[in-house]
């Protein structure tokens, strides 16, 4: 096989027509099943709607990997272990709603397993001087990492094609930094794939993502800079992180406020930002423009990967503040209407 067929794009192609061609059998099967997402006072669709469809994503991105099964190495196996395990934690979930205990138990066993197979942080992943060691703490920093980043993926899967939509820029700024071309070709199979289920995810969306796919989409995403050397490994958690940014800060200020007046963190509500932000702008709209922010977040965040610059990475780092500030005014505004 040609080096060219083992590349990030041809997999993410192959991945993406595989999703295609994947996601109306499913959401077909979804409805039969009663796999349905139904509105209630929190949601924010109006009409029962497939959920589930992650599947596809999940299924497309490793049939396109099996394909380049020999431009694998070892570091990809834990993730797609643990990614595979995780989706079907998702799928057990999406049909028969798991106690939340179950599901963190679940995310902290996984997380610990890819953690202790690939390593954990050396240092905290921030531009110096900040980039202080931690020492004993790596492996449990890291482990917090993959459940905090599954755990808010799935918070802001809330509208049409945000996370879908999210996973799509992630995975192609994984792919092009290329720490390890293992990884690389797991991040183009996993853009390819949300790529492919983006037409029928968008609003208004036919079929959802359900945890299977939120699940799997989080734990990839999280997972992947792990496997970077260990001299670069914080370095590209920085990476990931910046680009998923939004989500990350979304979910932290309303966690936080949430509970500091007592409220219950893991209860379903609509008070995330990009929530406020869809009832007022719709779905598309905010979906697209939390797209455009991160895309450019993550091409800042790549130039001061590759460059190793400090300087970029704290300019990435206040570009980030700034998008999430003026994402939180938008939200909170209220209308002189």
């Amino acid at each position: 096989m040609s080096s060219l067929a083992l590349s990030p794009l041809v997999v993410a192609m192959i991945a993406c027509a595989l999703t295609l061609a994947l996601t109306p059998a499913l959401k077909a099967a979804a409805s039969r099943l009663g796999l349905l997402d139904r509105p209630n006072p929190r949601s924010s669709h109006v009409t029962a709607v497939p959920r589930g469809g992650g599947l596809g994503i999940a299924l497309a991105a490793l049939g396109a990997l099996g394909l380049a099964g020999a431009g694998l190495g070892r570091s990809a196996t834990p993730v797609l272990a643990g990614a595979v395990a995780l989706a079907v934690v998702g799928l057990l979930d999406d049909r028969f709603s798991l106690p939340a205990g179950v599901r963190v138990a679940a995310q902290l066993v996984v997380a610990l397993a890819v953690v202790l197979s690939l390593g954990g942080l050396e240092r905290v992943p921030l531009p110096p001087p900040l980039d202080w060691p931690v020492g004993i703490l790596g492996t449990p920093l890291a482990a917090l990492w993959v459940v905090a980043v599954v755990n808010f993926f799935n918070f802001l899967d809330g509208i049409d094609g945000l996370a879908t939509l999210q996973a799509v820029v992630t995975a192609s700024g994984i792919a092009i930094a290329a720490w390890d071309p293992s990884l690389a070709l797991v991040a183009g199979a996993l853009a390819g794939a949300a790529a492919g289920f983006l037409p029928f995810n968008w609003a208004r969306a036919s079929v959802f993502l359900g945890d299977v796919g939120s699940y799997f989409l989080g734990f990839t995403l999280a997972a992947l800079p792990l496997g970077a050397l260990p001299e670069w490994r914080s370095s590209a958690v920085l990476f990931v992180a910046l680009s998923l940014w939004l989500f990350l800060a979304d979910a932290t200020w309303t966690l936080t406020r949430r509970s500091l007046r007592g409220a219950r963190v893991h209860e379903a509500h609509r008070e995330h930002l990009y929530q406020q932000l869809a009832q007022r702008f719709g779905h598309a709209r905010v979906t697209l423009s939390i797209g455009i922010a991160s895309a450019t977040l993550t091409a800042f965040a790549l130039l001061a990967l590759t460059s190793g610059s400090a300087a970029w990475t704290w300019a990435a780092l206040g570009l980030a503040v700034a998008f999430f500030a003026a994402e939180a005014k938008a939200a909170t505004a209220r209308s002189a209407a």
